[in-house]
C-alpha cells in the first residue's frame, strides 16, 4: 500500500510546480527508502525508482526553464528601462531660410542649356539635369553639405535628348520628360555613365516650349508618376507598359 501511495507521488508530479515537484520527490525519496530496505530486488519498488528518477528529471528541467524565464524578464525591463524616449518626427516649422552654394554645372544660356532638373539616385547623389540633356552627379561623400566634384554622366552625343523639362531616378535607371516624349536611360556596364537611350512615349506632354518653365515629374508614394502639360493645364498621370 505505501509502495502504490508512493508511486503515485512519484508520476503525478509532473504536472506540478517547481516547488510542488521538489516537496514530492522529497517525500517520494524517503518512502523509496523505507520501501526498498531489504527489498532491492522487488520489481514493484525498481519501478518506483524509475518514475521517482523521471520526476526528478522533470523538476530539473522546470527549475532550469524558470531560471531562463527569470533571466529575460530581467533583460526585458532593463532595456525598457534604458530605451530612449519616442521624439516626434514631424520637423519643424522653420522661421527662416538661407541659400548656401552647394555645387555647379556649366550651363550656356546661348542655346538654352539652362539647369531643367533635379534628383537624388540610389546612392544619394544629387543629379543635375541641363535642358540640352547633359546630366551631372554631384555627390556629397563627406557630409559637408558641399559636392566634392563633378561628373558627368550623360553628355548626349549623339543629340538623342533636347528640352530636357523633368528627371526622375527608378531603380537603376533615369526617365527623363524630354520635348515631347518620355525618354530612359541606362547604365549598361555599373560604371555610373549612362549610355543606352530608350524613347517611352513620343507625345507626352504636347508642344511643350523649351522657353517654358519646367514642369517636371513627381513620383506618388504609391509609385504612380505625373506631370503636367503646362500649355493645357492638365495633369498628367504616365502609365509605364512592360
Amino acid at each position: 500500500m505505501r509502495l502504490a501511495a508512493c508511486l503515485f507521488v512519484a508520476v503525478t508530479t509532473a504536472g506540478c510546480s517547481a516547488l510542488e515537484l521538489y516537496q514530492g520527490n522529497a517525500s517520494a525519496t524517503a518512502r523509496v527508502e523505507a520501501a526498498t530496505t531489504g527489498a532491492t530486488d522487488d520489481p514493484t519498488v525498481a519501478a518506483l525508482e524509475g518514475a521517482l528518477t523521471a520526476a526528478q528529471a522533470t523538476q530539473e528541467s522546470l527549475i532550469a526553464g524558470a531560471t531562463e524565464l527569470s533571466a529575460a524578464v530581467s533583460a526585458l525591463e532593463a532595456t525598457a528601462t534604458s530605451a530612449p524616449a519616442i521624439i516626434d518626427a514631424k520637423p519643424p516649422i522653420p522661421a527662416s531660410a538661407d541659400a548656401i552654394v552647394y555645387g555647379g554645372v556649366p550651363i550656356d544660356s546661348d542655346r538654352l542649356n539652362i539647369i531643367a532638373a533635379l534628383a537624388f539616385d540610389a546612392d544619394g547623389r544629387l543629379l543635375v539635369a541641363t535642358r540640352a540633356g547633359e546630366i551631372y552627379a554631384l555627390p556629397d561623400s563627406d557630409g559637408d553639405g558641399a559636392a566634392d566634384e563633378r561628373r558627368l554622366i550623360f553628355a548626349d552625343d549623339a543629340q538623342e535628348l533636347s528640352q530636357v523639362a523633368g528627371l526622375l531616378v527608378r531603380g537603376g535607371a533615369l526617365i527623363l520628360l524630354n520635348g515631347e516624349r518620355l525618354s530612359l536611360l541606362r547604365d549598361g556596364d555599373g560604371d555610373g555613365v549612362y549610355e543606352t537611350v530608350t524613347h517611352l512615349s513620343e507625345a507626352l506632354p504636347a508642344d511643350q516650349s523649351p522657353l517654358q518653365a519646367s514642369n517636371g515629374i513627381v513620383e506618388s508614394p504609391d509609385g504612380r508618376l505625373f506631370t503636367a502639360d503646362i500649355n493645357s493645364g492638365e495633369i498628367l498621370r504616365i502609365v509605364l507598359r512592360e
